[in-house]
């Protein structure tokens, strides 16, 4: 069994280098060229001018450096991480682009990127730039810019979502490595990456590939948080190289070491500022509490970009905090370079040396990623419990309050006010523990002698305390997030009850941002969304149906104490009789497609589609597997990633939300997921439905999820709903198709206000070319439903631009001032 398994194994080795060549060839010369050459990993002293390539020796006619240097490195460390790329990188790309490509792209590629970096840096050395204008003799080796030429090239071919990613990826640590590390080599791999990309946009048009800009919130997330991870980690990057030269790199100084005073900076710097002048003069944390100082910001960031993916407020909020900390920092920095004299004697002037450039630089990127974040918040809904949050600040608070009563105790005990600085002194000392800020001068005993006792309070009071922040920040986002609903008690008693009974909508009430309300005694709740002043439920009461009508009742009694306008939205025909005595009008909105599947069969000439579809899948050897999300393999779960970007980026308008799922709420334990798979295990498409409950039993499942790959076969859908027929009637007698906002005729209102329905009639209309609401229900009409009408009950007319309002924030939780501008443009055309 054992020799069958390896034989397997080494037959698979083969097969994969078999079809990646000119990777192998490539690896193997990178990796034996110092015993080729019988040099070490910098290249032989007689080869020296092989090994590397620089402007000055272009210059001298040594044109062959260009690519004799893509096989040595400057130490072994590099040899380590580019062969690791080479086989990744440059592996997967080949196996897209095939060998030939592959080679033209490698050597074409580093061809290029070369010419790019030596006119940049001409140009910069014209403009006498004290950093890009220094690199036109620098050396520099290795492949990295070829790698990441050819893998940006390839992302051209790739899904939809990897394509993405790689992208993403790519150029977020190649700019990450300009900023912080700012050498030769980052900016040549930042110039490989760039053309790269550029041609790889020119192999997804020729292979008829549009563009694709839209993201579903998931991956909107996970994108961003990728980028708050690099970029939180710059300044251990910056802080491991020995000379870092980049934009950034002063960022390292500002987490190390605190800022000198104004008159220190003028005492080291003389008549001039230079960026080496901020190295000078330093009194910085010592020993392990400086290590710790600049570890705590990359970590609090990661934490953030852990938090960020689960879709959390607070850590948005946060990580947008630290951004801008850095940006008043930075600019605080400015205004200290702004009050430094150029010469003594004259006045006060701006110096725009390169010191201030880089201080320019280090506003302008965080606050460029704070707007950002700002931007996209809306894609983050999922919030912390507000007790726990209040339980942590009051910790944190107290932690603060105990260590700068134990400095200023020790501060009283040495001398008090008699120091120099008095008061304020003490002040700059206790901002200076916890915040690297530049304290003016006039705060004198900054840098004064301090006791043993002041010496250790102030090197390790701030360790402390950002310790006590971080370990909080991490309970709060990551530790008590776990399972559906997280950590907030509401949650799992809406859980609770929507296992008592609900309608066929009743299980997104779970979803975030919703909030609730419950009655007194527990045994009913209602879903709701507040936007604005506008109190927007989702379906009707969930929990002991007998009390309905009661909980609804309490539910407008709490919106009438809190100022609230209630709208009950894609409710059934059974709380009309209450409303309608309550003075509420209602309007419909939906209609929910119902099929009894127990005694369904597809026979007959109105099932031809359907019959149809299966053959296809037959014919495909596609075939429908059930199950839980969490219980596919990798493979399938990474799939299911892929078909939804795909789906999402052919959209115009962002993905919905409100009552409309998304792959987060299909990771749900409780929903159940068909997925159409060949025997291969590609995915073609997936469903989700979610279950109906009564008394603890499952009585119905509702359609909620629906995403296929644009080049499936026709019908997919068709075969997939059919599918679920066979499946889930062995257990329920009814299953729910969910309803088509916005499909509803305008003689369906049954009492509404005619003119309100025509409106919502031409609304209708006028979004069936961008959500296709109208084209889905009669889809759904092609499986013979029978139609319920899911209606809105709202109390006032004059309600209904506020109503509407939030009915667009609901749906589209994401949507940006130049989202909207679009959809207006897509809908005039």
């Amino acid at each position: 069994m054992l020799a069958a398994f390896g034989r397997v194994f080494l037959e698979k080795v083969a097969t994969h280098i078999g079809a990646i060549p000119f990777t192998v060839a490539v690896l193997a010369l990178y990796l034996l060229s110092p015993a080729i050459f019988d040099a070490d990993v910098a290249g032989p002293d007689a080869l020296r001018h092989l090994a590397s390539v620089s402007g000055g020796g272009l210059k001298a006619g040594d044109w062959w450096t260009i690519w004799t240097s893509l096989v040595f490195a400057a130490n072994p460390a590099d040899y380590v991480l580019s062969a690791l790329l080479l086989l990744v990188l440059l592996g997967s790309s080949e196996r897209k682009l095939g060998w030939f490509r592959t080679a033209v792209g490698f050597l074409g590629g580093q061809f290029a990127t070369v010419t790019v970096f030596l006119l940049v840096v001409q140009i910069a050395a014209y403009g006498d730039d004290g950093w890009l204008g220094r690199m036109m003799d620098a050396k520099t080796s290795g492949p990295l810019p070829a790698i990441l030429f050819v893998s940006m090239a390839a992302s051209g071919l790739l899904p939809t979502l990897w394509r993405r990613r790689l992208r993403a990826t790519v150029v977020s640590l190649a700019v990450l490595l300009v900023l912080y590390v700012g050498d030769p080599s980052a900016v040549m791999a930042l110039a490989g990456a760039l053309l790269g990309l550029g041609s790889g946009l020119w192999l997804q048009f020729g292979q008829g590939i549009q563009p694709s800009h839209r993201a579903t919130r998931r991956e909107t997330r996970n994108l961003l948080s990728l980028m708050v991870a690099i970029f939180g980690v710059g300044p251990l990057v910056a802080g491991a190289v020995r000379s870092p030269a980049g934009p950034l790199a002063l960022l390292r100084e500002m987490v190390l070491n605190p800022v000198p005073t104004l008159t220190q900076l003028q005492a080291n710097c003389g008549g001039t500022v230079d960026i080496r002048c901020l190295e000078l003069g330093r009194q910085g944390y010592p020993g392990p509490a400086g290590v710790a100082l600049a570890v705590v910001p990359a970590l609090l960031l990661l934490i953030c970009a852990v938090g960020m993916r689960q879709g959390r407020r607070l850590a948005l909020k946060i990580a947008i905090a630290v951004q801008l900390g850095v940006v008043a920092l930075s600019f605080a920095y400015l205004v200290l370079f702004a009050s430094i004299p150029h010469f003594p004697g004259r006045g006060r002037t701006v110096l725009m040396g390169p010191a201030v450039f880089h201080i320019l630089t280090l506003v302008l990127v965080p606050l460029v990623l704070a707007v950002l974040l700002f931007l996209f918040r809306g894609n983050f809904v999922v919030g912390s419990r507000t007790p726990l949050r209040r339980k942590m600040a009051w910790l944190v608070g107290a932690t603060w309050l105990v260590l700068a009563s134990a400095y200023t105790g020790a501060w009283l005990g040495a001398g008090g006010p008699a120091h120099d600085g008095g008061v304020l002194g003490l002040a700059g000392e206790l901002v200076r523990q916890y915040l690297p800020l530049p304290i003016p001068a006039t705060f004198g005993r900054v840098f004064a002698a301090r006791s043993a006792v002041e010496s250790i309070l102030f090197a390790w009071s701030g360790i402390v305390f950002w310790l006590v922040a971080l370990a909080t920040v991490w309970t709060l986002l990551l530790k008590r997030q776990h399972g559906p609903g997280g950590d907030d008690p509401a949650r799992f008693l809406a859980r609770d009850l929507v296992r008592k009974g609900g309608g066929s909508l009743s299980w997104m009430a779970l979803w975030e941002p919703n909030k609730f309300w419950f009655t007194p005694n527990g045994d009913a709740g209602i879903a709701y969304q507040q936007h604005g002043n506008v109190a927007l439920t989702l379906s009707g009461p969930f929990g002991d149906l007998r009390h309905s009508s009661t909980a609804t009742e309490g539910f407008l009694d709490y919106c009438a104490d809190h100022a609230l306008v209630p709208c009950l939205y894609s409710c059934t025909e059974e709380l009309w009789p209450m409303l309608r005595s309550a003075g509420f009008r209602r309007i419909a909105v939906a209609q929910e497609t119902r099929l009894f599947v127990r005694g369904l069969e597809f026979t007959g000439k109105a099932w031809q589609n359907v019959r149809t579809a299966r053959n296809r899948a037959v014919k495909a050897g596609v075939e429908a597997r059930w199950g839980r999300y969490s219980e596919f393999p990798q493979h399938v779960r990474s799939q299911l990633g892929e078909v939804s970007e795909e789906w999402a980026a052919r959209k115009k308008v962002p993905e919905m939300g409100f009552t409309l799922g998304s792959l987060d709420e299909l990771m749900d334990d409780d929903v159940l997921c068909c997925v159409a798979v060949d025997g291969k295990g590609f995915v073609y498409g997936v469903t989700s439905w979610l279950p109906v409950f009564r008394e603890g039993k499952v009585v119905s499942w509702t359609l909620d999820f629906m995403r296929r790959r644009s080049d499936a076969f026709p019908g997919l859908m068709e075969f997939m709903i059919a599918s679920a027929v066979q499946e889930l009637r062995h257990d329920v007698e009814v299953i729910s198709l969910s309803g088509s906002p916005l499909a509803a005729e305008p003689d369906e209102s049954h009492g509404g206000e005619a003119g309100l329905a025509d409106i919502l009639d031409l609304v209708g209309r006028t979004l069936e070319p961008v959500y296709g609401f109208r084209s889905l229900a009669r889809f759904k009409s092609r499986f013979q439903p029978e139609y319920r009408t899911l209606y809105m009950y709202y109390q006032d007319s004059l309600e209904i631009p506020a109503i509407g309002a939030a009915l667009s924030r609901a749906y589209l939780p994401g949507l940006s001032v130049r989202q909207t501008a679009r959809l207006l443009r897509t809908l005039v055309a």
